[in-house]
């Protein structure tokens, strides 16, 4: 029987005998992979301190992210004065009572078609406080003046250069009475109804309406005669009705309103008072009086020019006391202290 022996020096082995790029059987180490070495890194001073760097700055950058992450989970109760005075730190998590003037929006999007978002003026606070809300309008209505959300900085915004560009580029209605119109004549200031501080210049616009008490407009329904006048079925039947009570009167032109109602519409320069005194002593029933307001405009440097007896426009004075508001169509700049809700 044959006897088993090891390999003599000289004789090769089952490795050595292994043809090049032959597969490894499992198990055995491929030597060529164990001699490869890895490439050590090329990690300089210069590229060590621009990581160090790109770290110190998102640090940075988030803080204020990082400070509102840790804010609660419910909002606490702020007030505006506390805001407007830098008592309530920005970032902070707060519900603000606010009454937003939704007829100064300001809509900011990334293009056309984009609903964006809508940046609101808080009544009352002289545009240092303003609202964030979306801009499709469809979300719940607030119906206890509570907003919720974060306090920051307006210019903190990535928008606040757009909102900033176009309150001061666009002339923005405010209304003031007749009094605070008057008060701020000498000085150029005064305080709208809103409570705001507005500072007017001479080329800003002063608009507002006004009743013309020597002129009214008959509405006439055209109807079949009764015990107390005969039928009055079209403009003419009214236009001789009205005659024989002394009132003169020139027909409207109907508009498409009219005709579906089937009335008629006459000017007379005459009182309201007087008109429908003389209509109802007729029994005219189907018709009846309204005031005729007419529409003026100036400019505040115009306006300053009027006399004690009242605001000229034009060859036209008007008594203050006839003057409910004036309109002012005031430019002016968002404070630069100014907060945003978000």
């Amino acid at each position: 029987m044959a006897e088993s022996r090891a390999p003599e020096p000289d004789e090769p082995s089952s490795k050595t005998q292994r043809e090049v790029g032959a597969p490894i059987p499992k198990g055995e180490l491929d030597p060529d992979l164990i001699k490869l070495q890895r490439a050590r890194p090329k990690i300089g001073i210069i590229t060590s301190a621009g990581m160090v760097f790109l770290c110190a700055f998102f640090i940075w950058r988030l803080t204020a992210d990082r400070k509102f992450g840790g804010e609660g989970d419910t909002p606490r109760l702020a007030q505006l004065a506390d805001v407007m005075a830098g008592k309530v730190a920005a970032e902070s998590f707060i519900e603000l009572p606010a009454e937003p003037m939704m007829s100064h929006a300001i809509r900011s999007a990334k293009g056309k078609g984009d609903p964006g978002l809508r940046t609101v003026p808080v009544r009352g606070t002289n545009e240092r406080v303003w609202l964030v809300l979306d801009g499709v309008g469809w979300d719940d209505p607030v119906v206890t003046n509570r907003y919720p959300g974060r306090l920051r900085e307006l210019s903190d915004l990535p928008f606040a250069a757009a909102v900033r560009a176009h309150a001061t580029a666009n002339p923005r209605p405010v209304f003031a009475t007749s009094a605070a119109v008057r008060g701020g004549l000498s000085s150029g200031t005064l305080k709208s109804v809103d409570g705001d501080d507005l500072k007017i210049r001479d080329t800003d616009r002063i608009a507002f309406d006004v009743v013309d008490p020597n002129l009214s407009t008959i509405i006439a329904t055209f109807t079949p005669g009764t015990p107390e006048h005969a039928a009055l079925l079209d403009a003419g039947a009214w236009q001789k009705a009205l005659d024989a009570l002394g009132i003169t009167a020139k027909p409207v032109a109907q508009d498409d309103k009219d005709k579906v109602l089937g009335q008629v519409r006459f000017d007379t320069q005459q009182p309201v008072t007087e008109v429908t005194t003389k209509l109802e002593g007729a029994k005219l029933w189907s018709a009846r009086v309204e005031p005729v307001t007419r529409h003026l405009e100036t400019t505040w440097g115009a306006l300053k020019g009027s006399s004690p007896s009242g605001f000229t426009v034009g060859t036209t004075t008007i008594p203050d006391q006839q003057l409910d508001l004036l309109g002012i169509y005031v430019t002016r700049a968002i404070p630069s202290d100014a907060y945003a809700l978000i």
